[in-house]
């Protein structure tokens, strides 16, 4: 009997396994950007032996791989945010000229050593540290807390009105009409939902209404005005594929449509608007794409009635951490789009940020709201974690016990799309959530609480990749780094870095991958050391905000 594998090194195990193929043995290595590729093809006993050794250093690979990031570290190595300075900083912090940027840079850098040393044998010394330390700087940032909030309900405001005037012409037969038909994408309604986010965003750009075609649509047989308002008052009856793609060339057409990504909104913020939100918000971008997130997540009225009722039954009340969890569509045996992440990874952030508040007198019991499509989860957590209380929404019947909800595949048809939208009301509603960025829903959820919350970041920890709408971000290095492990880069100020779209590598320990485009190095450095670079857009659109 021949077999003709094919192993994946990158930490995913083995891709396939066929019988036949070719009759004669061999191996083949074939080297990639993160790891190497084996090709191997062998006859009878020698290659069912073959096949368990590489099973069982897959296994090894993958277990280092996925859960240390690269690097196992048995202690914390001395470098420039140690305790001592973070305390020296702390105590200047009153001295500071501009004391929202110093404050969180010191959050920063707390935020990033806690999450480097808890990867380590001394996770709860590191998990004491950063909760005494990040209580005395949160108690700080309340003295600009509502200057802060005040400033950007303003400014949110002036962009809602923006967005309100150019979604609602005065005549609909005249006004400039960018489309965009959803229904020709196959995908997850996140991934959908990001899509509809950024053409919508591309169209205000252009100072055009957006027109969003979404009959037919793979999630129901109802539209997207059965549970979201409509986006504007403009309609479009007729096939959108046959309209002129808006380019250059196209932009005096009256009616055009948009495909693909929109990279060059990517990233990037109006630049009349940046310089202000880089003095109050801790992630300006993120806020940006926001604020579109929030104005197409306008419920109707029956959806929003049914969730509030689900709100109180469930006892959904302030400071309650969430979680997603997803074990669905986009987890494999060996991962296809992004790793399995077990409940206690999730958990044992919730367990720390439950201990922060505790310390501060606020909090009498432990509430975590569980969105998942797997019904395993809830009954891990229920045995495994007794002392907490797990409430979920999803879709939930009238008659049904509502501590037992209906746990709806993402990618099904009847309810997934009101079971997704009650998910995406309560995360976003958390004091705390966890979740993948890997998943359109956790990155949709970290946007609709810029709505919610002053400083979003520190709410919000994602166990695989960094928060993103379309392509990975850059980063620019704001302190040198000199590489003390094989696995990271070196970078001196101004080096710009490009992060590397991993769903397996986890940025969960305070540390991005990616490579320094001055170098063409690629490993590891520590975020708090980098800043992510958000490009100033010329936009009249917004002018006068």
């Amino acid at each position: 009997m021949n077999f003709f594998c094919i192993y994946d090194y990158h930490g995913r195990g083995i891709v396939s396994v066929n019988r036949g193929g070719l009759s004669s043995g061999g191996i083949m290595i074939a080297p990639t950007t993160n790891g190497f590729i084996t090709f191997f093809k062998c006859r009878g006993k020698k290659g069912f032996i073959i096949i368990l050794f590489f099973i069982f250093s897959g296994i090894l690979v993958s277990t280092r791989y996925h859960s240390a990031g690269f690097r196992r570290r048995s202690s914390f190595p001395p470098y420039e945010n140690d305790s001592l300075s973070l305390e020296m900083e702390l105590r200047s912090l009153d001295a500071s000229q501009d004391f929202f940027l110093s404050a969180n840079a010191i959050t920063k850098k707390l935020r990033s050593r806690w999450l480097y040393g808890r990867t380590t044998n001394r996770k709860k010394h590191f998990d004491d540290e950063y909760i005494d330390l990040n209580n005395r700087v949160q108690t700080l940032l309340q003295r600009t807390e509502n200057e802060r909030r005040s400033q950007l309900r303003e400014l949110s405001k002036g962009i809602r009105d923006r967005i309100i005037e150019i979604q609602n012409p005065a005549d609909c037969d005249t006004a400039k009409l960018l489309v965009y038909d959803v229904a020709t994408r196959p995908y997850g309604f996140g991934s959908n939902m990001h899509m509809i986010i950024m053409h919508f965003i591309h169209s205000i750009y252009s100072n055009r209404t957006f027109v969003l075609q979404s009959s037919g649509w793979t999630y129901d047989d109802k539209s997207w005005e059965y549970y979201l308002q409509p986006l504007g008052k403009c309609t479009y009856e007729m096939d959108s594929e046959a309209l002129p793609i808006l380019s250059d060339e196209t932009q005096r057409e009256r009616i055009v449509q948009s495909r693909g990504w929109m990279v060059d909104i990517d990233w990037s913020v109006p630049e009349n608007i940046l310089d202000t939100l880089k003095r109050i918000h801790t992630d300006p971008f993120a806020w940006w794409v926001g604020q579109f997130m929030s104005y197409a997540f306008r419920l109707q009225p029956w959806l929003e009635a049914r969730i509030q009722a689900i709100e109180d039954l469930i006892g959904f009340t302030d400071k309650v951490a969430g979680i997603h969890v997803r074990w669905g569509d986009k987890v494999a045996i060996f991962g296809s789009e992004a790793a399995k992440h077990d409940v206690s990874e999730y958990m044992d952030f919730v367990e720390t940020w439950f201990r922060s508040h505790e310390c501060r007198g606020c909090l009498t019991r432990r509430v975590v709201y569980v969105a998942t499509e797997n019904s395993e989860v809830w009954a891990d957590l229920k045995s495994r974690y007794p002392e907490y209380t797990f409430i979920g929404g999803g879709f939930v019947d009238e008659n049904r016990d509502i501590n037992a909800p209906i746990f709806v595949p993402y990618r099904g048809r009847k309810f997934v799309i009101q079971s997704v939208l009650t998910d995406m009301y309560f995360l976003s509603k958390s004091d705390y959530v966890v979740c993948t960025s890997s998943s359109n829903i956790g990155r949709a959820v970290y946007e609709l609480m810029m709505m919610e919350k002053v400083s979003p970041p520190d709410r919000f920890q994602s166990l695989d990749l960094y928060y993103h709408l379309a392509g990975p971000p850059r980063y620019a290095a704001v302190q040198s780094h000199r590489k003390r492990d094989p696995s990271e880069l070196d970078m001196q100020v101004g080096d710009e870095l490009s992060a590397v779209y991993d769903a397996f590598y986890r940025v969960s320990d305070g540390y991005h991958r990616g490579v320094n485009l001055r170098t063409g190095q690629e490993g590891s450095f520590p975020s708090y050391k980098t800043e992510i670079t958000v490009k100033a857009l010329k936009c009249n659109v917004f002018e006068g905000l």
